[in-house]
This record gives C-alpha cells, structure tokens and sequence, in this order.
C-alpha cells in the first residue's frame, strides 16, 4: 500500500472515528511528533546492533514479550 493510499484511508478512519479513537490517533501522532531518533555519542556500532538482535531473540524464545493480544488489552484500559 502506498503513501498516499495510506493517507487517504487514514483521512477516511478519521471522519469516522469516534473519540476514543480520535484520542489514541492524537496520542499517537503528539508523541511521534516529539520523539527525538538522534542520541549523543557514538553511532551504534554494526557489532552493538548483531548483540543487540541476539538478546532481544533470546528474550523473544524464552517468552519475554507482549503479545499483540495483551497490548490491545492494556488499549481497552485506557
């Protein structure tokens, strides 16, 4: 799906959208808004990102992870 089809059904979900939604789309858009990707020091080292990987695989096989289902749960609670 391209970037403009996305848009265009985004715009779509919005006229329709009832408050809770509306309130989790705003959520959403503020806080990618306002997150800063850059941090000071060192470029992540090609290394630093393979260890990386591998731990989060690891913690991935031994169950350290949140599902999909329990994250629409914690949304519901908001």
């Amino acid at each position: 799906m391209g970037e403009t089809q996305i848009r265009h059904e985004l715009y779509q979900f919005i006229d329709e959208a009832d408050e809770r939604l509306l309130k989790l789309l705003y959520a959403v858009a503020k806080e990618y808004k306002q997150e800063d990707f850059t941090k000071p020091g060192e470029p992540l080292s090609e290394e630093a990102l393979k260890k990386r990987i591998l731990n989060a695989k690891s913690r991935i096989k031994s169950g350290q992870f949140t599902t999909h289902e329990d994250l629409e749960k914690e949304f519901e609670i908001w």
